[in-house]
Parts: C-alpha cells; structure tokens; sequence
C-alpha cells in the first residue's frame, strides 16, 4: 500500500511537538544532579520547571497571530531554532538566574508549536483525518517525554547534564533546517504526486464555511470554548505534573537511579504513544464527519478522564511495576483526553479563519492552569516531604475537567451558542 505523501508532513508535525516536549524534560531528568550542583530546594525547583510557561503563555495567543497572518512555512522553523538555542545555551548557566532566564526564553519559541500545527493541519489534511494529523503533534508529547527521558538519562551518565542541553538544542536546529527545505503548501510542493494535491485541496478545509474570521472578542463570548479551555487545563496540571516530578519522585520517593527512572518513565511514555494513537483512529472511525463537526468527539474525552484518574493511587501502590502500569494506563488517556479535546476545539470551529486564534486561546488558557502544577507540587512535597497530597489533588482536577465538559460544552466556537452537540448524531449507521 503506497503511503499518502501527508504522512511525511504528519512526521515533521509529530518530531517538532516530541523535539518540544524532549526540550522540557531534559531540566526534569536531570533536576536532581543540577539540584545539588545548585544547592536548589524543592520549592526553587517548582517555580524554575514552571518558567518556561511564563512567556509560553504570554506569546501563545500572538503566535497564534502570526500563523495566522503570515503562515507556517517561516514561523515554525524560526520558533524552533529559537527555542533550541535557549536550550544549548542552559549549558553555560551558573546560577538560578541564567537557569530562569534560559527557560523562559524556551517558552518563547515553543509558544508557536501548538498554533504552526493546527495550521499546517488545516492546509494539509483532509477533514477525516483531522483525529489522526492534529493526535500526531499531540502524541509527539508523549513520545518526547519517553524518549527524552531516557535519552537525557544516557546523555546525563556518560557526558553531564549541560552536555545533554547541548545535544537536544542541536536536534531542534536539524529540523528547522528540514522544515526549512521541504515544506509548503501543499499546492506548491514539488514532491507531492497530482492525485493526492487534488485530494488534498479538495477535501481540506480551506474557507469558512460560515463566515470569515470573528476576532477575538468574539471567541471569548463563546461559553463552549471557556469550558473546552477549562477542562484542558484540569488535564494540562495533570501533564505538568508529571511530566516536571515523576522522574524526581521515582528518584527521591522510590530510591530508582537516574538512568532507571528514565526507563521507567520512557516506558510509561512510549507505551502511551501507541495507546492513543490506537484510541483516536477508534474515535474517527465511530464518529461521521457530520457528527464530529457537531461536537460528538466530547464523549470519548470524557471517557478517557476515568482512567487518567488512576495516576491518583500512584503513592499507595507498594510495586514499582504497579506504579509503572498504573501510571502508563493514566498517561495513555490523558494524552489521549488531551489531543482529542484539541481536536474536539478545532470540530467546534466554525471558521478556518478563526482556527489558529481560537486553539492559540485553548492552548494559552489551558496553560494558565497548567504552570501551577509545578509550583503547587513543589510547595506540597516541601510542606509535606512526599508526593501523596500532590498526586490526590491532581486526581481532583481531572475529576473537575470531567464536570465542567459533561456540563458545561454546549455548541459551536464563533456561531451563536446552541444546544447542538446534544442533538448531533453520535455515531455511523450500522
């Protein structure tokens, strides 16, 4: 079977998203050597994993802007470059200064990620493979997690940590040089067959089907977009959280080395990849185009908050490999939650024009919430010198994520709001 030329497209998006997530989880695999390095304390380390949020937030919603206004094709390896080179450069830090400073400028470049892929996605992909293209930027998450975790574990043993910064900062440089030679839209790639640019153009969503764009102000009169961000957030503080202190709680809390706490991680992490990659291609199959545009991708989100929950028991299960399923079982739908309500806000979308702006809001909300995971779990473990409380009250959150979706998602972003996703068909006919 010949493979569609998108998929390579699909792969960038997948790399750019696991090359950001590696970018992060490099500071909290090797937290604990640059801990002592630094004479740092919890708290300090809480508020240094959060710093790199600060500015994502704030350029989020500008990037979304800027993808918006002037495309992809420069923005996106621009972004990574400078968010890779912020990474290099924590190489040469001394203090806890020009650690903040370097991670605050890596949420610079990294704000763009999100917005570059939901336009490159609605320039590239049919609408049926929306669920697939847009879990590919959110799966690279996991995967970069996982392989960064091991990764940065192996480069922590045999080199340092600031040699680990220096080698995931020139990754990122590989591929905006990449970026850079392949990618355009798909009707001016040259390496694109005729059939598939014919079926690419076709079927992509490529003008409003209702109106033009609405500006902001009108997104933020739109209740269903609040609680899409909202619940987002309840399971981004979850993400955060773990992605920060699991490495450090399977150090400090399970006495695992640093090598060993980067398998572990990798695993829970990698198996997760292919868990939801699985469970999205599920979600597209069941649901008609129909039936997803008018929402009905919000019950498989909800479904899979139940069993995120699960990370919740982790301090109360005696095994290391209990802890480990448990947790890969968690990661699995939330990383699978996470992407399809990113999909489920780009379903509710009722113009392309207002695509980038209205998930760069999504995105630079959920945030909002989600960079006090860090500093809310570095406060509980330094009051309470254990991970209990901090992994009940994540559980809560998502508990609240559930709720405030169940309840309070109502109709479409940037339309009047209706009673439609209740009354939208649910599924295919037999």
């Amino acid at each position: 079977m010949k493979i569609p030329g998108r998929t390579f497209v699909y792969s960038m998006l997948f790399l750019m998203t696991a090359i950001n997530y590696l970018d992060r989880v490099n500071l909290s695999v090797a937290a604990g050597t640059i801990a002592k390095e630094l004479s740092l304390t919890p708290i300090q380390l809480g508020w240094i994993f959060s710093a790199f949020l600060w500015s994502y937030i704030v350029i989020l919603i500008p990037a979304g802007y800027l993808a918006d206004r002037f495309g992809v094709r420069r923005l996106a390896p621009g972004a990574v470059a400078l968010w890779s080179l912020a990474t290099a450069s924590t190489a040469a830090i001394t203090g806890i200064v020009g650690l903040m400073i370097a991670r605050i400028c890596l949420g610079t470049g990294e704000a763009a990620a999100w917005p570059v892929g939901t336009k490159t996605v609605r320039a590239w992909a049919p609408r049926s493979e929306y669920g697939v293209a847009i879990s590919a930027i959110s799966l690279g998450q996991s995967f970069g997690v996982g392989f960064g975790a091991l990764f940065v574990g192996w480069l922590v043993l045999v080199g340092g940590w600031r040699m680990s910064f220096v080698v995931t900062g020139a990754i990122g440089i590989a591929w905006a040089l990449v970026w850079v030679a392949t990618i355009r839209d798909p009707k001016d790639t040259k390496w694109l067959s005729e059939e598939e640019r014919a079926h690419i153009l076709k079927t992509r969503d490529d003008s409003p089907p209702e109106q033009g764009s609405t500006g902001f102000a009108s997104l933020l009169k739109s209740p269903s977009l609040w609680a899409l961000t909202l619940a987002q957030g309840c399971l981004v503080y979850a993400y955060y959280m773990l992605l920060s202190w699991l490495p450090n709680y399977l150090q400090t809390q399970r006495g695992i080395a640093i090598f060993g706490s980067g398998l572990y991680t990798a695993i829970i992490y990698g198996t997760a990849v292919i868990g939801a990659i699985l469970l999205a291609r599920v979600t597209d199959k069941i649901f008609t185009a129909e039936a997803l545009k008018a929402g009905a991708r919000k019950k498989a989100v909800i479904a899979s908050f139940v069993p995120a929950m699960l990370m919740a028991a982790t301090p109360w299960l005696q095994s290391t490999w209990a802890v480990v399923l448990a947790l890969t079982i968690a990661v699995t739908f939330l990383a699978n939650a996470i992407s399809l309500n990113t999909v489920l806000c780009n379903d509710l979308v009722r113009s392309s024009g207002n695509a980038s702006k209205a998930v760069a809001m999504f995105t630079s909300g959920a945030n909002v919430v989600g960079v006090t995971a860090p500093i809310v779990t570095g406060y509980i473990v330094s009051s309470s010198k254990a991970f209990d409380a901090a992994f009940a009250f994540t559980g809560a959150m998502l508990v609240l994520g559930a709720v405030i979706l169940l309840v309070f998602v109502r109709g479409g972003i940037g339309e009047a709001e209706s009673s439609a996703l209740t009354a939208a068909p649910a599924g295919k006919p037999a």
